[in-house]
């Protein structure tokens, strides 16, 4: 009996210790977090500046916008604003402008880096897209720029009109079924996607002769950024993100896996390529080409494994999405507004009497209906809508507020693209406001590719592409909106947006269907 007292005895001596050191480490992480929340709040380098004091004291309430709320910081940054201001602390050690100095302040410094804790989770860490290194992008920049130059783009016309050319073609299928509907946004989608692994790959993944236009891939990269998103919040999570066992991965649907597999058949081409640069075999030169014999400055450049595949993954993700988005919101307004179609139509026949004869993109380029429309469409799909953060290094003015080194600040693109200032009635699409007296001076504003040394290296392919397939589909397609409304076409913000619905079309009548491409 004494025995038995005694082990209950030490059993509950146990227990007490293990309550104790439980309740301990419980207060310890209670205090640890007091601190720091009051801390950050009254004595941090930004306690001085406006905003939400769980912003303040939480990278959570960013998390939860971005993360709960679907993509919704943009919208919540945009109220914030009207509450506290021109400047908004939204973390710790965040702050985000809307006034248009600022913009110019934050992306044209080059001694600004990119933040690492917004680019690391990004699975192309290598590219260029992710540097947060100024020199290394600096680096990487010179040698891939080339390969987009307008010289660049203008011998590849011919394969981004043949590319249209499947477009067309496929639309006529589509008229040609039951009821004549199309997912435009989606076949845009399709048409970007094949664009760029044509320019850059020297193949096709036949993304728009695929059903419904549901390339597994294709919806990966749609779905692909809410889930880097959450590994940025998260970062423990990466190594579970990234690197699901095999078993797992045959549980998910087709989509949750397509990206990966495609990282995969980079790897393998990539593989390939390093170790027999003859390999590469395409009808025109590729960004393999380019980047395998680029010479530079210092002597060879030529890049690794890693970085071949990264960069590839970068151009096929940046150049499909912002370039449909372009196109599609053009097409759900000019659709909605039988005086712009008209008017554009009519322009796109006196230029292209017989839409069965080929024209240039040059031609194109000199219409400024066209080229209005384009513009209109370009700042209200924004390009990338999330706030871009670049890291402060030394006290910097910045829109009138003094900036401690260290902090994290953005301006997202739609606060430019929608400033009542710059553009009266921001959110109507009025092509008209790019052929006014002075309208030259708008193009200054349009902050789709971003500005600086880091803007999108793909801007002359994004133009080029965007004045063939508006010009094709609008000379050559006849078509009404299907069951789509402008809500369809609101967005929450997850790198580029994500809409709310989808844009359909009912194919009426088509002209000059390409008889190649047929």
């Amino acid at each position: 009996m004494a025995y038995m007292t005694g082990l209950i005895e030490s059993l509950a001596a146990v227990e007490d210790r293990v309550l104790v050191a439980a309740f301990s480490a419980l207060a310890l992480i209670f205090c640890t977090c007091t601190f720091r929340a009051v801390s950050r709040l009254y004595f941090h380098p930004l306690s001085k500046f406006p905003g939400p004091a769980l912003a303040a004291m939480s990278g959570y309430y960013l998390a939860y916008y971005d993360i709960v709320k679907h993509g919704g910081m943009v919208e919540q940054l945009e109220k914030l604003h009207k509450e506290y201001g021109p400047v908004v602390r939204f973390g710790p050690d965040k702050l985000h402008f809307n006034e248009l100095s600022a913009y110019e302040a934050i992306y044209r410094d080059i001694r600004f880096p990119k933040d690492g804790r917004f680019y690391d989770p990004f699975i192309t860490t290598t590219a260029s897209f992710g540097h947060t290194d100024i020199q290394a992008a600096k680096k990487r920049g010179n040698l891939i720029r080339p390969f987009f130059s307008r010289r660049s783009i203008l011998q590849f016309e011919n394969v981004i009109q043949e590319t249209v050319d499947r477009l067309i073609v496929s639309l006529a299928t589509k008229q040609t079924a039951k009821n004549g509907i199309a997912n435009i946004y989606h076949a845009l989608l399709s048409t970007t996607m094949e664009v760029v692994t044509s320019y850059c790959y020297g193949r096709s993944f036949r993304a728009l002769e695929h059903p419904q236009y549901s390339l597994p891939v294709l919806l990966a990269l749609k779905t692909s950024n809410f889930v880097i998103f959450v590994a940025q919040h998260f970062p423990f999570l990466q190594p579970l993100i990234f690197g699901l066992p095999a078993w797992v991965e045959n549980l998910l649907p087709e989509e949750a896996t397509a990206m990966k597999r495609l990282v995969e058949v980079l790897d393998e081409q990539v593989a390939g390529i390093v170790s027999d640069p003859g390999r590469v075999v395409a009808e025109h030169r590729t960004i393999f080409h380019h980047m395998l014999n680029f010479e530079g400055k210092e002597g060879k450049g030529r890049l690794g494994h890693g970085e071949f595949r990264d960069e590839g993954v970068l151009l096929l993700a940046a150049g499909t999405d912002t370039t449909a988005n372009t196109c599609t919101v053009a097409t759900f307004h000019i659709l909605s507004n039988p005086a712009i179609e008209g008017r554009l139509r009519a322009e796109l026949r006196e230029a292209w009497p017989d839409a069965g004869e080929g024209i240039s993109l040059e031609t194109l380029e000199k219409l400024p209906y066209l080229t209005a429309v384009i513009y209109e469409g370009l700042r209200l799909s924004h390009g990338i809508v999330s706030p871009l953060p670049r890291i402060v290094t030394e006290p910097t003015m910045i829109s009138g507020f003094m900036v401690p080194e260290n902090t994290a600040v953005s301006m997202a693109q739609p606060f430019v693209h929608l400033n009542p200032d710059i553009f009266p009635d921001p959110h109507r699409f009025d092509p008209e406001r790019w052929l006014q007296e002075g309208s030259k001076e708008l193009q200054n504003y349009i902050v789709a590719f971003s500005k600086g040394q880091r803007m999108c290296i793909g801007i002359n392919l994004a133009w080029a592409e965007a004045y063939l397939i508006m010009g094709n589909l609008f000379r050559k397609i006849d078509m009404d909106l299907v069951d789509t409304t402008k809500e369809d076409i609101e967005w929450r913000a997850l790198m580029t947006p994500v809409y709310k619905g989808i844009v359909q079309v009912q194919i009426k009548n088509i002209e000059g269907v390409p008889e190649t491409a047929a």
